[in-house]
């Protein structure tokens, strides 16, 4: 069976514990102590929680022990009785609860501790469903180098599902926002319900696609076929955000390519690969073996997502964890730069919650012991922002009708100015992308005001993009800028089809000029907002697949250097005189300064132009200057390059 190697490993650990003089012999009695045998550390006797699988956590007088029991009298599932870690004193254990209050025995050598714990399942309609996906021919077998591996890919994502539920609600606990986590499908039985969805084509079909269309292509197939449950208010609304693993993910050992497999979150849907689900726990029983198995992937074999760690247990940790990461941007979460955030690498660390060590790996020979502070978790500036969203908000509420906030700038008063006609919950700072910095305003609060150094200071830059939740959980995204961007531009009537979004469309001198002559011939644009949005220009045969074209020309009294900054939905290439700047190969939405690059302006008149290349949905432009300093720039109504005053 394939947990022999996992308890073989486990084994070696403990050795290395005795070893390294962290245990004694492990038929030593117990020494005397005053402390309880038992004590708990995160729960307390009689608590409720909404989630049914807990940690529990607490700490032996025998620091000997290294295992715990943990028996639920009140279940008669197969979960009834788990094992959990022992280390130097400390444990950690999980149980699995039926609805209602469950009677727990902790068992550590000679001594027991009762404990009870109600289980109350959540009762808001917003959930998060688990989907299986095969391809056309309904083969369900994931790759996998162990031999007679039960394929038991339900038990495996019911085990990862419960998992990433528990360490949200639990490492949320842990930071002070609450034992706050986002709702399961759950069937009568307590599992997880798996909805197994056959593709409509070929496994070669998906393969061809790139990430974004693959991701659009099977969120429109389970639109179509797996619809969401529920709707509320006019219209309806989508109650549920999609886990979807891929079954037909596979490494190619001759190339060392894996095919159909992505980390791709966003909008209802969360798409993985299936590529180590072989690493996975099918049971709850299994989770901490799983984490501590040591066992090496042969890189010629199978596929190694665990960031050089090359172990099962790296591999386990690195994709369950970024499984994680892909759903909590369908909640709306940005990346973010704090090395443990889910948001950012933390969820490389995801296994740290459930154990003591990092087993042997790629990394290190021996063990390391972590600290707590070094375990994976949504930190604040994440999690305070998961606390007003729907998908955590437990049980069904009334919502009310929708709200509307904005964002200005108080240039004057030097102050960031938020306000909303609902009491806003959170507002966050983000810069390139990444949440760099937020603030969680006084309960009923509906006007909100920031200091604009305090934010540019910690934002680390003079523009950024705000996030603004309410008490309904809406996100209104707002641009906070202190200059000033071009909104008057020349449209050429040429565009160019971009299939391939692995590439900018090809470009030679000739076509250039050729383009920059037919936006020159057209009239000027100017838009009422910061935004240049090409949708409004373009006609409607032409706003998918394509690569559109504008013209600023503006002047200079002497040749200088300026900063060019930049936004775009999706890709980008500038061109200055002929020259190309910048260029941005991406699918993403616009966030004004999400790039920048130098530019060498020559006296007199100056040719910019600006490719932006869209596959779908919005399109379109941010762009401003700065002098090399980073003081604002802005064009004066005859084309003048000029300080902001």
């Amino acid at each position: 069976m394939r947990m022999s190697f996992a308890r073989a490993a486990l084994g070696a650990v403990v050795a290395w514990w005795a070893a390294s003089g962290a245990i004694a012999a492990m038929a030593a009695e117990a020494a005397p102590s005053a402390q309880p045998a038992i004590r708990l550390t995160n729960y307390a006797d009689g608590e409720t929680i909404r989630y049914p699988v807990p940690i529990i956590r607490g700490t032996l007088a025998d620091g000997d022990l290294t295992s715990i029991t943990l028996i639920n009298t009140s279940s008669d599932r197969d979960t009834r009785q788990m094992k959990g870690l022992a280390f130097k004193g400390r444990f950690k254990a999980l149980a699995e609860l039926v609805p209602g209050p469950n009677k727990l025995i902790l068992r550590a050598g000679k001594d027991e501790l009762p404990l009870t714990i109600v289980y109350k399942p959540q009762t808001s309609p917003y959930f998060v469903r688990c989907v299986y996906l095969t391809d056309s021919t309904g083969s369900t077998a994931y790759q996998t180098p162990i031999k007679d591996d039960a394929q038991d890919y339900a038990g495996k994502l019911d085990t990862a599902m419960k998992l990433m539920q528990t360490f949200t609600a639990e490492r949320n606990h842990d930071l002070g926002f609450g034992r706050t986590t986002f709702n399961l499908e759950l069937d009568d039985k307590g599992k997880v319900k798996v909805h197994l969805f056959k593709g409509a084509e070929p496994a070669s079909f998906y393969y061809a696609l790139p990430d974004q269309a693959w991701w659009g292509r099977i969120a429109g197939e389970l639109a179509k076929s797996l619809p969401p449950s529920g709707a509320s208010g006019a219209g309806g609304a989508r109650h549920c955000k999609t886990v979807a693993i891929a079954a037909y993910t596979r490494f190619d050992a001759e190339t060392r390519k894996v095919r159909g497999h992505t980390a791709l979150g966003g909008g209802d849907m969360a798409l993985f690969g299936s590529g180590d689900l072989f690493t996975w726990p099918g049971r709850l029983a299994d989770v901490q073996p799983a984490f501590m198995d040591a066992t090496r992937i042969d890189p010629k074999v199978s596929f190694d997502d665990s960031v050089g760690r090359s172990t099962f247990w790296g591999a386990a940790s690195t994709t369950i964890g970024a499984t994680l990461h892909e759903l909590a941007h369908t909640f709306g979460l940005p990346h973010t730069g704090d090395p443990v955030d889910i948001m950012s690498r933390g969820f490389d660390y995801f296994n740290r919650a459930f154990t003591f060590v990092d087993p042997p790996s790629g990394h290190s020979a021996v063990p390391v012991e972590f600290a707590e502070k070094d375990i994976g978790a949504f930190t604040p500036v994440s999690a305070a922002a998961l606390v007003p969203c729907r998908w955590f908000a437990l049980d069904e509420k009334a919502y009310g009708d929708r709200g509307q906030a904005k964002a200005r700038l108080d240039e004057a008063a030097g102050m960031v100015v938020v306000e909303s006609t609902r009491p806003i919950r959170y507002v966050g700072f983000d810069r390139r992308g990444d949440a760099m910095y937020h603030i969680v305003p006084p309960e009923g609060s509906r006007k909100v005001e920031i200091p604009l150094k305090e934010a540019a200071a910690r934002v680390r830059s003079s523009g950024f993009r705000l996030r603004i939740i309410d008490d309904r959980g809406d996100i209104t995204p707002a641009n906070i800028v202190t200059g000033e961007f071009v909104k008057t531009w020349q449209f050429a009537a040429i565009t160019q089809p971009w299939t391939d979004k692995k590439a900018f469309v090809p470009m030679d001198d000739a076509r250039l000029k050729e383009i920059e002559s037919s936006a020159a011939a057209a009239k000027p644009v100017t838009s009422s907002e910061d935004f240049i949005d090409f949708i409004r220009q373009m006609p409607a045969d032409k706003q998918t697949d394509v690569a559109a074209y504008v013209l600023r020309v503006l002047k200079s009294g002497q040749a200088r250097r300026v900063k060019i900054l930049t936004g775009s939905d999706d890709a980008l290439r500038v061109w200055l005189n002929g020259k190309l700047i910048k260029k941005v190969l991406a699918l993403r939405t616009a966030e004004a300064d999400s790039d920048s690059c130098t530019a060498e302006l020559k006296a007199g008149e100056n040719r910019l132009l600006v490719e932006v290349s869209q596959a779908g949905g919005g399109w379109g432009l941010y762009l401003r200057f700065e002098d090399p300093d980073g003081k604002a720039l802005r064009l004066d109504d005859n084309g003048e390059l000029v300080s902001v005053k």
